[in-house]
């Protein structure tokens, strides 16, 4: 058995790539802790391999690779990728224990981000350690005339994690200090256990595999002598170049490095969506062509979940435009009294002296009157403070912790930020919480759409992608240090005192946003992680706002009935009043809730992502030149945000158009798009050439002028999601024993609700007929309810109270949901 030594060389793009980072950015204070890091890492790492190359021989009867040591290798896998070897090398690389001590210290001290810097560190200097085992094996396997194929690691998704016991059986790891547990994991932790074949037929330096096919994402051979390209990218008004590795595809490419591009499906060849203009020429399959008119593919637009980065490319991404996000919540409660958990107390405090010889801490806490704690960074920087300002404080205080001690000339900047984290969209509002006042609002797209529109689509990526949970953790942590510096620069204003963050959104978002797995929210019985108030200091996440500033979260009822459907219910008050109150707010997942001070029963209708524009051929977010309201009365018959050039159709148009066509007798009651010769209305009979066909189907065309369409596929859309939601409100009518009649008020919560017509949501059965007149707009109640938590600690109890008081129906466990489902599918 050989044994081999190397100095690696870590890279910080490697870094940067293992904590979920495809490219620099603007994180230069990151990027100075990974290079300390680095330095540091250096004298922490022994980095070596042992191998061995033993002949092998593979049986065409059993189809099974036999080794030396009579130990076969049968696993279908394994034998297709070394059936033509006459050797194979196993081999165990280690950098040893001493830089998994440093980052496990630095998670039990609480600095979590040094502790992960540390640790890709480690998975960094593992992966160049392997980089260059392989070369230097090529390059002495090609004296010898001999090929090698890739390395080929246990664990990857085709090669089970036990076949490590078959490398260890015949690898003595311990004389390198490597051991394999009973649970097939290796110590150190930063250890790798993999196999290559050898023989002269093998090639071993060009891109033969495809790595587009390939599951295993962290597989050292991409890195290894691989052609690499550029693309050059421009995408809102901007413009960025990207090395990519051969085979990459390109819709991943440009999402894992900051290139926000229009998408539903998250990159799985259904929406249609993620289309850029690419310079080149490139082959064309079919089924891509499906989703592209004549004239699209005359201007080179391509969708670029179908195309591999095999050569330069040069790609425009066409981006939808700015989203208008709806902000402000209708009817809000305003507090009469503002009662915040952060409060800033001035101090003039004793000097000391000889005959007052207390300590600093005392002198503030008997000073404060009450027991107080200060955490040690506070304590720390306490002598500096009370010298440098002749003892004459602001000492800021959350609940009885001591979070800051400044100068008293701070006494009035106390800031909090209250966040709507979306699946499509964000608000944020920044709060002087000790006057109450609001200062500034923020909207912007959520980062993680470029993953997939609805939240299925994103635990789907958790699940399948090695990294794809700490990466929309990390997306969502940047865009709220984005929103952060966007009030410090707006408003002149330090992060130093931003004290506290609260977050709402639904049970997803929460965890995504805290870094908590999701993957079983996805499947029955649906079981969150956790559904409580979270209260934690947010430099444990890397938000960047005061050093002992708090994140806290709203409480959750269940999977699909979050933190934001909550804070709606404490905007709203309907748990405080005789009358019985339905709230819905509608979105790819439709919350509803129905309830007075006596009862709060809620469900969760998966509507999908059509009322957003997506899953509908020409639909699109309601930005700039999206169709947003149709009226078949006027002339012209639409609208569009901006009154701009008309690109598309978001969801208000959609539902308009569909109640529209529904109501003037082009469409009926079961959604089918009649025949010319059918429609018999006056207003119908005026658009009876605009009754087409749109690739083999029934449609309407809504602008002949740009070409936009609702085909008879978008209705069929439209009727899945408003039926979901329909079907939600009609059980939770039926669980209480009560009639429309008794419902006095009915509230469209969120963005959607706010732009959508109550009269075109009526028409086409999305909210029951009889309410049409009962029914307001109250904007973004989360964001207000969110707001309110913020600036009073009984808000926030009270939101705890309504959690509690919020009966949950799983609809998929309702017998008679499936038939309140099809009765809804139907207009009427």
């Amino acid at each position: 058995m050989d044994i081999k030594s190397y100095d690696v060389e870590i890279d910080e793009k490697s870094v940067m790539r293992y904590l979920g980072y495809r490219d620099r950015g603007e994180n230069e204070d990151l990027i100075k802790d990974i290079r300390k890091a680095i330095d540091e890492s250096y004298e922490l790492m022994d980095p070596c391999v042992c191998f061995y190359r033993f002949p092998t021989k593979y049986d065409e009867v059993k189809d099974e690779i036999i080794v030396s040591s009579k130990d076969t290798l049968n696993d279908d896998y394994i034998v297709d990728k070394l059936k033509g070897a006459e050797y194979v090398v196993m081999a165990i690389a280690t950098i040893k224990d001493r830089i998994e001590s440093v980052s496990s210290r630095f998670f039990d001290e609480g600095k979590y981000l040094r502790g992960m810097i540390f640790d890709a560190v480690g998975n960094a200097a593992l992966e160049n350690l392997c980089q260059k085992f392989y070369c230097d094996m090529i390059d002495e396997l090609e004296k010898e005339g001999l090929g090698a194929t890739e390395m080929i690691f246990p664990g990857d998704s085709k090669w089970g994690i036990k076949a490590q016991e078959v490398i260890f059986k015949n690898i003595d790891a311990s004389i390198i200090g490597v051991t394999l547990d009973e649970n097939h994991t290796m110590h150190p932790m930063k250890s790798l256990s993999f196999v290559l074949g050898v023989g002269k037929g093998l090639r071993s330096n060009e891109s033969h595999h495809d790595c587009s096919k390939c599951d295993f994402s962290q597989c050292i051979y991409r890195m290894a002598r691989k052609k690499k390209h550029i693309v050059k990218v421009n995408y809102g008004g901007r413009y960025k170049e990207i090395e990519v590795y051969d085979g990459a595809n390109l819709f991943k490419t440009l999402i894992e490095n900051g290139v926000h591009v229009p998408n539903s499906c998250g990159g799985y060849h259904t929406c249609g969506k993620c289309k850029v203009i690419v310079k080149e020429r490139l082959p064309i399959t079919d089924e891509e062509r499906q989703h592209l008119s004549n004239i699209e593919l005359e201007k080179s637009v391509r969708l670029s979940c179908f195309l591999n980065v095999e050569r330069d490319l040069d790609v425009t991404v066409l981006d939808e435009g700015e989203v208008s996000v709806f902000t402000e919540g209708i009817g809000a409660f305003k507090l009469s009294d503002i009662s915040p958990r952060v409060k800033k107390v001035a101090l003039k405090l004793d000097i000391p002296t000889l005959d007052d010889q207390r300590d600093d801490f005392r002198r503030v806490s008997d000073s404060l009157g009450s027991d107080v704690k200060m955490p040690l960074s506070v304590l720390s920087a306490l002598p500096d403070i009370l010298e440098s300002h002749d003892y004459n404080v602001a000492i800021t205080l959350r609940n009885n912790e001591v979070i800051s001690v400044e100068g008293a000339d701070s006494i009035d900047s106390v800031y909090g930020i209250s966040i709507d984290i979306g699946t499509t969209t964000i608000a944020a509002y920044l709060y002087n919480i000790k006057t109450g006042a609001r200062i500034d609002v923020f909207s912007d797209m959520n980062p993680q759409k470029s993953f997939g529109a609805d939240v299925i689509s994103r635990i789907n990526y958790t699940i399948n992608e090695d990294d794809g949970l700490f990466r929309l953790h990390r997306i969502i942590v940047d865009e709220i240090n984005k929103i952060v510096n966007a009030f410090c620069e707006n408003n002149a204003i330090s992060k130093e005192n931003i004290y506290e963050i609260v977050i709402v959104g639904n049970t997803v978002m929460i965890h995504l946003a805290l870094g908590v797995p999701v993957k079983n929210i996805a499947n029955s019985p649906y079981i969150p992680a956790f559904t409580y108030t979270m209260e934690l200091k947010a430099n444990t996440l890397g938000i960047d706002i005061n050093k002992e500033g708090y994140v806290v979260t709203l409480p959750m009822v269940a999977s699909y009935v979050g933190a934001d459907t909550v804070a709606a219910v404490l905007h709203s008050r309907m748990y405080k009043g005789d009358d019985i109150t339905l709230l819905v707010d509608i979105g790819t997942n439709g919350e509803i809730v129905l309830g007075n001070k006596e009862f709060l029963i809620s469900c969760s209708a998966a509507a999908g992502p059509a009322f957003e524009g997506a899953n509908i051929t020409f639909g699109m977010s309601g930005v700039e030149g999206a169709i947003d309201h149709v009226d078949l009365k006027r002339d012209p018959i639409f609208t569009t945000v901006g009154r701009k050039k008309a690109k598309g159709i978001c969801g208000s148009g959609i539902v308009d158009a569909v109640a529209e066509l529904f109501k003037h007798g082009i469409v009926d009651n079961t959604g089918r798009i009649l025949d010319k010769d059918e429609v018999t209305s006056a207003v119908g009979k005026k658009f009876l050439d605009r009754i087409v066909q749109y690739n083999e189907m029934p449609a309407f065309l809504i602008d002949d002028e740009n070409g936009i369409y609702l085909t008879q596929k978008d209705i069929r859309q439209v009727q899945l999601a408003k039926a979901a939601i329909r079907a939600g409100i009609n059980i939770l009518i039926n669980e209480m024993n009560i009639s429309e009649s008794n419902i006095k008020r009915v509230y469209l919560a969120g963005g959607f609700g706010s732009y959508i017509s109550i009269e075109s949501a009526a028409t086409i059965g999305l909210i029951p007929s009889e309410l049409k007149d009962r029914t307001m707009q109250i904007g973004n109640a989360a964001g207000s309810g969110a707001s309110l938590a913020l600036l009073s600690d009984d808000e926030l109890n009270k939101a705890r109270i309504v959690r509690d008081k919020i009966k949950y129906i799983e609809l998929s466990n309702v017998p008679t949901f499936q038939d309140e489902f099809i009765k809804s599918m139907y207009f009427t």
